[in-house]
Formats: C-alpha cells, structure tokens, sequence
C-alpha cells in the first residue's frame, strides 16, 4: 500500500512540475511574440505583464507540487529543504502580484508602455523653464 501512495505522489507532483515548466515556455513565447510585433521596444509594459502572470501561475503549479511531495518527507533534513523551497516560491508569488497589480495600474490596451508615460508633461517643462 506503501509504494502505491508513493508513486501516486510522484507522479502527480511530477505532472505538477510539468504543468509549470510548460506554462512558463507559454508565456514566454507569447511575450517573445508580443515583444516582436510591437517592434523591439524594451519599455513595453505588456510583454513584462504576459511574462509575470506566466511565472505567477506557474509558481501556483510548483507549490502545489511542493505540497504534494511533502506527503512524502520521513527526515528533518528534508523537511527543513522542502520548507525553504516553498517559502522562496510563496515569496515570489507575493511579489509577481505586487508587480501584476503595478503593471495593471498604469497598462492601457491603446499605449502598450503605458498611461503613464504617455502624460503630457508640458506644463512640467514649463515650470522648470521658469
């Protein structure tokens, strides 16, 4: 009964971790995509928002892998590795939201760099020139 719940765990935190990998190369692509047809321009704020929704959804797949793979740990020194792993990507999941939200802010469907550089800065200019 052992080995059963042992592979089954296996094989669902492997297939976990492939779902991951592959909605990273996704999401990539998709950015890579976005990134050409809008003409090389590094200040595009949709490719950095496609890139950060891939990694955020993805971190959700390696966690839940994590977690299934804990099921699984019988010493302390794999617990405490196990542990670390999912602090980091719990840590980065937070932080892909804060930057998500941030993009989302500013991202504008007709100014893929962004409301905010498109501001009229003229009265700025102005009252710096006087």
């Amino acid at each position: 009964m052992g080995n059963i719940i042992e592979t089954m765990v296996n094989f669902v935190a492997y297939a976990m971790e492939i779902v991951g990998i592959i909605i990273i190369i996704i999401s990539g692509v998709k950015a890579l995509y976005i990134f050409i047809k809008d003409g090389f321009k590094f200040n595009n704020m949709n490719v950095s928002l496609t890139i950060a929704e891939g990694l955020s959804m993805s971190l959700g797949f390696l966690l839940a892998a994590e977690i299934v793979l804990s099921i699984m740990i019988k010493t302390i020194p794999n617990l405490i590795v196990l542990v670390g792993i999912a602090a980091l990507r719990v840590g980065l999941t937070f932080v892909l939201h804060w930057e998500i939200n941030q993009y989302e802010k500013v991202l504008d469907k007709e100014h893929p760099k962004g409301t905010y550089y498109e501001q009229d800065l003229s009265p700025m200019k102005d009252k710096i020139n006087n």
